[in-house]
């Protein structure tokens, strides 16, 4: 299972000094993410980080972000990511939930591997 948050920055409670006293927020739920995001976050943090890849830093995002909503399943989009995460959050949410995806299928083929391991 992994897990989204997003902030209603539109209905932020404003203190009287212009300082944000709280943010409603919304948790998204995805409870199975199968190999096919996995594979596909791989194949992304490769061409990005490829030195003959021509990938702008704007493309990446924008796959990464195209990515989580897949992941998912369209239960918000990339505007709902653009306006409910802070602009300079963004990069390390979009790893948190990548990363939540990929530890997660980590953690599967390690039990799977033991486990056929102690059939033998």
């Amino acid at each position: 299972m992994i897990k989204a948050v997003l902030k209603d920055y539109a209905n932020a409670e404003i203190g009287e000094n212009g300082e944000i006293v709280s943010v409603p927020e919304k948790t998204f739920i995805q409870p199975i993410v199968t190999s096919r995001f996995t594979y596909r976050a791989l194949e992304i943090h490769a061409l990005a980080t490829d030195e003959d890849s021509k990938m702008t830093e704007y493309e990446v995002m924008t796959d990464m972000m195209g990515l989580v909503v897949d992941i998912f399943k369209g239960q918000f989009d990339v505007d709902d990511i653009l306006d409910g995460v802070a602009s300079e959050d963004l990069g390390d949410w979009l790893r948190d939930i990548i990363d939540q995806a990929m530890t997660k299928s980590k953690k599967k083929a390690q039990l799977k591997k033991k486990a056929v391991e102690s059939q033998k």
